[in-house]
């Protein structure tokens, strides 16, 4: 099965393959580039999978370009290990209401570069929502592992959501960097970094909004209510009643 966010119900699933994958015409292969050697023709193939989500079941088309002959396993094995475009396609865009609109709009793109396969720019843009949080919160700490710090030593954050922002920082160094061979980022890696994300976006900024407006909602409850029954005569027309 492939993991991937649903075109139909935008839910991170998973697609069970229903049929064995039909070999695009030639001329629909793709070409892969490589230095000082001939390109590299690599098969596309298709497939129709089932969302296993209970409230969906809808079936979506996976396409992937496949070296067949030059890895191990049936095509069918091949195809469930690849990277698919799929058909229709669900570009996943949350709202983060409560958080400053520069920084929730960044994260809100973050999760859209996700849901179409770009996990570099996800988890680079995730790193970007951490330092651009920490300054929000007025710090101005010379360095992201500074700046993280300052928000768990001044109890804006907890110890474990730091280490969570620490490892989001480290994936999003080594994109910012260059060493983007170095350490591949799947996309369960990314979604993993995107989670520390929305972590802590909650707990800076949501969270906090939230109790705010409960306690708000609480202390109107508390208020006095004016007593019913009839309006003093006083005030009904300016002359006691006798």
């Amino acid at each position: 099965m492939a993991s991937t966010i649903c075109g139909w119900c935008g839910d991170r699933t998973h697609m069970t393959m229903l049929l064995d994958p039909y070999q695009l015409p030639r001329q629909l292969w793709e070409r892969t580039p490589h230095l000082n050697a001939p390109d590299t023709v690599r098969s596309v193939y298709m497939s129709v999978f089932r969302c296993s989500n209970e409230q969906c079941t809808r079936l979506s088309v996976g396409l992937a370009a496949l070296d067949v002959g030059r890895q191990s396993g049936t095509t069918k094995e091949q195809m469930a290990e690849a990277q698919i475009q799929w058909e229709p396609a669900k570009i996943h865009r949350p709202d983060f209401p409560d958080v400053p609109p520069e920084i929730a709009s960044t994260a809100s793109e973050a999760h859209a570069c996700l849901s179409i396969g770009a996990a570099r720019a996800a988890v680079a843009l995730a790193r970007a929502v951490v330092e651009a949080t920490a300054k929000a919160k007025g710090i101005a700490t010379h360095g992201i592992v500074g700046k993280i710090d300052a928000l768990r030593d001044g109890g804006t954050i907890s110890a474990l959501t730091a280490d969570a922002s620490h490892q989001i920082r480290k994936d999003g160094n080594s994109i910012a960097h260059g060493d983007i061979g170095d350490e591949p980022i799947s996309a369960d890696d990314a979604e993993a970094i995107l989670e520390f994300m929305d972590v802590l976006l909650d707990e800076v900024f949501q969270r906090p909004a939230k109790l705010q407006r409960l306690k708000e909602r609480h202390a109107e409850r508390k208020q006095p209510k004016a007593s019913g029954g009839q309006v003093p005569s006083q005030l009904a027309g300016g002359v006691p009643m006798t």
